[in-house]
Formats: C-alpha cells, sequence, structure tokens
C-alpha cells in the first residue's frame, strides 16, 4: 500500500468517524420550531381581521370628513360615519366613538378603542387601535 493510497483510506475512515460529531436539526429541535411556528402562525391569523377593520375605520374616517360640508354638525357627521361603517361591516366603533376637534386650520377625527381576542382557555389578547383622519 502506497502513501498516497493509506492517506486516502485514513480520511474515508475519517470520515465516518466524524459523523458522531455532525451537527443539524433533531426531532425535538424539529417538534419545538414547529410547535413555536403554529402559534405564530396563529396568533397572527386571529389578529389580521381586527388590523384589517382598523384601517377600514382610518379610511371611512377620512372619507367622512373629505365629504362632509363645512359648518357640518357633530350629529350630521356620526350620521354619515355610521351609514358608511354599516356598509363596510364595521362593528367596534360607531359615530359616538368618534371625537372632532380642530387643530390649527384641520379638522382632526380621533377613535380609539380596544379589542379582546379570546386565544385558548384563560389567555386573551388585548389590542388597542387609535385611528385618526384630518382634513
Amino acid at each position: 500500500m502506497s502513501t498516497s493510497e493509506y492517506r486516502s483510506a485514513q480520511r474515508a475512515g475519517a470520515s465516518l468517524c466524524s459523523r458522531r460529531h455532525q451537527r443539524g436539526l433533531t426531532i425535538t429541535g424539529f417538534v419545538l420550531v414547529a410547535i413555536l411556528a403554529v402559534i405564530v402562525v396563529m396568533v397572527g391569523f386571529r389578529m389580521i381581521p381586527a388590523y384589517i377593520e382598523w384601517y377600514t375605520v382610518q379610511k371611512v374616517m377620512a372619507n367622512t370628513l373629505a365629504t362632509s360640508k363645512d359648518g357640518f354638525t357633530m350629529y350630521q357627521f356620526r350620521r354619515d360615519f355610521d351609514l358608511k361603517a354599516a356598509a363596510d361591516y364595521i362593528d367596534s366603533v360607531r359615530g359616538s366613538d368618534i371625537e372632532v376637534t380642530k387643530e390649527g386650520n384641520q379638522l382632526v377625527a380621533t377613535a380609539n378603542w380596544t379589542r379582546i381576542l379570546h386565544l385558548v382557555g384563560n389567555v386573551s389578547l388585548l389590542l388597542e387601535f387609535e385611528a385618526t383622519a384630518t382634513k
């Protein structure tokens, strides 16, 4: 056996012995990572409708402010908001929840609300929203 053949055989044996020291994801690690990923995805899916509603509230408030005439009353604004909110299936905010203030030369409409999402057992997620629109 020549020196080069001996070294080749030695390298082949060394690669077999090094299998014990290889690194990778074990089945236990994979299961834990999969459980964590499923929990994150499930919580995310529960939160998506609430954030879609928040975006819709902002859009409807901006639309209501933009279409309101100068010198409108709060009653008119709230009635218009309620009509548009009903068309967009907004359940968390009513016209009575909106405050309209004048800041400088701009009108600012603001609505604050919370949403509690039941997750599992006695675990819930509290989301606090604030939507604003200016004209």
